[in-house]
């Protein structure tokens, strides 16, 4: 006979326990992505330090409820929870219980295998102590204890809860193998508060049961050495852990659940598998550093910063800078950086495990880019994750033992990198890489020749933006679209009027209106050329296309690098930025250092440039802010 039984310890007079739970809630919004992440966490965390990768396996089966321990008793504690709350539960108990009593009914269900393998197992499970990893896994409450606890990622407790949320009855099987030899088995439920149906009351006890029990030995409540029915599903025979989740609640016939899987751990452990320190087969799907790439193209769209960030951490990766800096005393920074059209500017973060950690915010956006960094070296590591919130996507100093100094060393090194990828652009700008704009700003006019779902490609750069950038809608062409100011276009079925350009490309004698307008805007009425006139030509309109960038040198200093598709005798250009209205502002150039460009009422100037011939001028704009900043050019 089975001595194996479910046991909810008494209330004991306490408080009574319902079924919300905000260690479970957090995990709810997206109990799969959660799932993933946590365990590939704990088990990193847990690697036996042999140097062989980290190996975790999720595996689902459909299988006959008698076949799993404990499910008789658990239908009957289920009832009893129904019973106890009836309809005074609020409505997430109510849905919860009549999910959990429906599935009974059909006598079959899907489990969740969950196993590590190539780890050090969960130690401490028969300890006389209480504070061990066991005993922090499988009966603590909101602390955290890890073989190696210097290094490891995780320090709040609340990452145990993310598998209850996967199972139709909120319960997990534990068991494990640890390399001290010990063997441990032990099912835990964390349902809500319900009168006994599975033991003897004591003389005096509360019968209300509390929210959390535990299946395992009935003499000592301990966990079993062994239960036959997990070594029946599978047989463990290398030190390690398993999780069983009974009525794996995400279980279509579809792929869905591994994709989702999958893409967690693309997201959040790209650097651990492409550095061979985490392997993960999902169902019939392994993902190892040599299978990434077909993983990758397996998840299509939702793995495209994954895609991106594995472009730039790979040792063959073409185009990639790499630097690296030491960090005072306390170990090294390694930044690599990859610019062309249309990355996500974005910086991936990791320390040791491999596992994606803190965003840097306020990343340069006029420059597209993908960057990696890794912080290197324990001491390094350690200070850093005393500062990672329960979610481990954000530094918080104030979680620090020193917030100050914590505060301090997390600006140093996100203000470095976000200098060094300003300054390595200007750099590579020699050598006339492109840039996005894409998503910054754009004037360009759409051509009716070009695909629509082109997108821009020549683009801008700015050092430091003071300003908030409004996204415009890409349009397809890479191009800008030059308007004519000079030629002789006729005279609109009136008298000519004589007018004339210079050749210095000075606009002489703008026609005035008379009377009592005659101060106003010049009328734009065409005339033909004549020697004495003094009236400005207007011409009708070609288009000439002009592809150009503009990269910050520092100190005010700015590159405006572009070629025309037409020649263009005299041509100008503003240089524009935008405001929070997205409207576009100019920006008054001051001084230009080119050949055949000068700086004229703001613009810029140029004359006699060849078509297809590419172009460079330097320009210093009025002011010392910076900005982020695009061109419109006009031209003959």
């Amino acid at each position: 006979m089975d001595a194996n039984r479910w046991f909810f310890p008494s209330r004991s007079g306490a408080e009574t326990e319902g079924f919300s739970n905000a260690g479970l809630a957090e995990f709810k919004g997206n109990p799969l992505q959660a799932l993933a992440r946590e365990i590939c966490q704990n088990s990193l965390d847990a690697s036996d330090g042999s140097g062989r990768p980290v190996r975790v396996e999720f595996q689902k089966s459909f299988m006959e409820m008698n076949l799993f321990p404990g499910m008789k008793q658990m239908k009957a504690i289920i009832n009893a929870c129904d019973e106890f709350w009836g309809q005074d539960g609020d409505a997430n108990t109510k849905n919860f219980l009549k999910n959990a009593k429906h599935s009974f009914g059909n006598n079959k269900f899907f489990v969740l295998r969950i196993s590590d393998y190539n780890t050090t197992g969960v130690q401490g499970a028969f300890s006389d102590k209480i504070i061990t990893p066991w005993g922090s896994l499988v009966k603590g409450n909101a602390f955290s204890v890890k073989a190696d606890e210097k290094n490891a990622a995780g320090s709040y407790g609340i990452g145990k809860a993310a598998p209850f949320v996967t199972s139709k009855y909120q319960t997990v099987f534990y068991r494990t193998y640890d390399i001290d030899g010990n063997r441990a088995a032990l099912g835990v439920s964390r349902l809500m508060a319900h009168n006994n149906v599975t033991e003897e009351l004591m003389p005096g006890e509360d019968p209300i049961r509390r929210s959390v029990g535990y299946f395992g030995e009935d003499e000592n409540r301990k966990p079993s050495r062994a239960m036959a029915k997990l070594d029946s599903i599978n047989e463990r025979t290398e030190h390690g852990t398993d999780l069983f989740i009974p009525g794996f609640n995400y279980s279509t016939d579809d792929d869905r659940w591994i994709k989702d899987i999958l893409i967690e751990v693309v997201d959040n452990f790209l650097y651990s598998v492409y550095s061979g320190k985490l392997e993960v087969k999902v169902d019939n799907r392994n993902l190892t550093k040599a299978t990434l790439p077909t993983i990758l193209s397996f998840l299509g769209q939702k793995a495209k910063n994954a895609n991106m960030f594995y472009d730039v951490i790979r040792n063959d990766a073409k185009d990639v800078i790499e630097l690296t800096e030491q960090f005072h005393s306390l170990g090294f920074l390694r930044l690599r950086l990859k610019y062309d059209v249309n990355l996500n500017k974005k910086v991936l973060v990791v320390r040791n495990s491999g596992m994606k950690i803190a965003n840097i915010p306020s990343l340069p956006r006029g420059v597209s880019y993908t960057g990696f960094l890794e912080l290197t070296g324990d001491k390094l590591n350690e200070f850093f994750r005393t500062m990672e919130n329960p979610k481990h996507n954000a530094w918080e100093p104030s979680r620090h033992s020193d917030p100050k100094l914590a505060k301090k060393y997390k600006e140093e090194i996100e203000d470095w990198v976000r200098n060094t990828i300003n300054e390595k652009l200007v750099e590579v700008s020699g050598e006339e890489s492109i840039v996005d704009i894409g998503d910054c700003f754009n004037y360009k006019e759409r051509d009716p020749d070009t695909n629509n779902d082109e997108r821009t490609k020549e683009g801008i750069v700015d050092s430091v933006k003071n300003i908030e950038v409004v996204a415009d809608e890409p349009t397809p062409k890479n191009k800008f679209k030059v308007r004519d100011l000079g030629g002789d276009s006729g005279h609109g079925g009136k008298a000519g009027i004589p007018g004339t350009i210079d050749d210095e490309g000075n606009k002489k004698g703008h026609r005035r209106r008379t009377g009592k307008r005659s101060g106003a805007k010049p009328t734009g009425r065409a005339g033909r050329e004549e020697a004495d006139g003094l009236d400005k030509v207007y011409p009708g309109k070609r288009e000439v296309y002009v592809s150009a960038r503009i990269i910050s040198k520092g100190n005010g200093i700015n590159k405006l690098i572009y070629t025309a598709k037409e020649n263009i005798n005299t041509g100008e250009m503003e240089i524009v930025t935008k405001g929070e209205n997205g409207k576009s502002l100019q920006l008054f150039v001051v001084e230009v250092i080119g050949d055949n460009a000068k700086a004229v009422d703001g613009h810029i100037v140029l004359t006699d440039v060849p078509a297809g011939q590419k172009q460079t001028v330097e320009f210093r704009i009025a002011g010392k802010r910076n900005y982020a900043m695009g061109v419109r050019a006009y031209g003959d």
